[in-house]
Parts: C-alpha cells; sequence; structure tokens
C-alpha cells in the first residue's frame, strides 16, 4: 500500500498550505495581558475628553456677552465734575441717566436715590421735568434731556440731573436707585465710580 504524501503531512500536524503551524497554547483565567478595570478607566477618559470638546463647541456658538451679567434697566452713563461753561472742576455733579430697557415707564411714578459711598446723598421725588420745577426739589437743580421732557421715559432715551455741586466728587462710588412710587418696589438699582 502506497501512502500518499498529503495523509502524512496531516498527520504531522502541518498546515496543509504552508510551513508547520505553531503550537497553540490555551490560558487559564486571570493569565490575560489585558485588564478590565485599565478598559473602563479608558473609556471614561475618552468620554469625559469627547464631552469637553462638545462643551467648548457649543459654548463657542453662543452670541458673545450672552453670559455676561444683564445690565440693569435704568444705568448711570456719565458723571460730570466740571462746569457746563467754562470746563472747570466744580464738582457739578451732573448725572446722565439712560432707559437701558425695553420698558417704557411713566416718570412722574418714579424716584431715584443717589448713594456716595453707601450714604444716602440726594432723592429726586419725581423723574418728570415739569413736575420738578413747582417741587420742593432739595439737592437737585434741574432735569433735562428727552426722558423727562413728557409724561413717558422711552427705552434709549436719556436725562441728566443737574445735582448740587460737590454731590459726588472724582473717585466715589455712586449708586442710583430707582423705585416706583406707587409700590415702593425698587426697579433698578446701579454703582459706578464717579
Amino acid at each position: 500500500m502506497v501512502k500518499t504524501q498529503s495523509s502524512g503531512a496531516a498527520r504531522r500536524g502541518e498546515h496543509p498550505s504552508g510551513p508547520p503551524a505553531t503550537p497553540v497554547r490555551r490560558t487559564i483565567k486571570g493569565e490575560t495581558a489585558l485588564s478590565d478595570t485599565h478598559g473602563v478607566f479608558l473609556m471614561v477618559a475618552i468620554t469625559v475628553i469627547l464631552a469637553a470638546i462638545v462643551l467648548l463647541m457649543l459654548l463657542s456658538m453662543l452670541p458673545a456677552g450672552s453670559l455676561a451679567e444683564p445690565q440693569p434697566p435704568i444705568i448711570i452713563t456719565e458723571i460730570s465734575h466740571v462746569n457746563a461753561g467754562a470746563g472747570a472742576l466744580t464738582y457739578a455733579s451732573r448725572v446722565t441717566l439712560k432707559n437701558n430697557s425695553s420698558t417704557t415707564y411713566e416718570n412722574d411714578c418714579l424716584r431715584a436715590v443717589f448713594y456716595v459711598n453707601g450714604y444716602k446723598a440726594c432723592i429726586v421725588q419725581t423723574l418728570n421735568g415739569h413736575l420738578l420745577i413747582p417741587s420742593h426739589h432739595y439737592g437737585v437743580k434741574t432735569l433735562g434731556g428727552e426722558g423727562c421732557r413728557d409724561r413717558f421715559w422711552n427705552p434709549g432715551e436719556e436725562m441728566t440731573a443737574d445735582l448740587t455741586d460737590g454731590t459726588f466728587y472724582p473717585g466715589a462710588e455712586v449708586t442710583l436707585k430707582i423705585v416706583d412710587k406707587r409700590n415702593g418696589r425698587v426697579i433698578s438699582k446701579h454703582t459706578v465710580r464717579a
């Protein structure tokens, strides 16, 4: 009987298409080179990094200034210390206020209270220029500007309160509170450096 070479090769463990196969040794549990703990740690790290990248991308899509603190409805835009005519430093204390909101206010229903370094300095009992004239207005000489000319203070309009000279001085912390006279509620509070 003649044996074929192919049957002999099969008996010796050779692979029919090439060199002899290397023996495969089975590993027992706990002898693996991979660690489940390392795999979990790696997946958590990748997830955190991807979440941070997505968060940065979303934050970059927000409009500029949308995370900034919102401005109060009525703000101080300027405090002038110089005489309007001569330009000399007289501590003139002219304060320009602006309706910075989208709300129209009835200016006679508003009272402005000014503080200097935390102490009450002046109260303007009405922000209507025509009604201020006949009233007792201690601490304020005049009101002017488009916000006090008629009955309403519209969004974007400004008014200037010319307070008694020396009320404010350069470097002082000036706080403005606008109070609704009907209910005593503070509708705006704004603090600036004079």
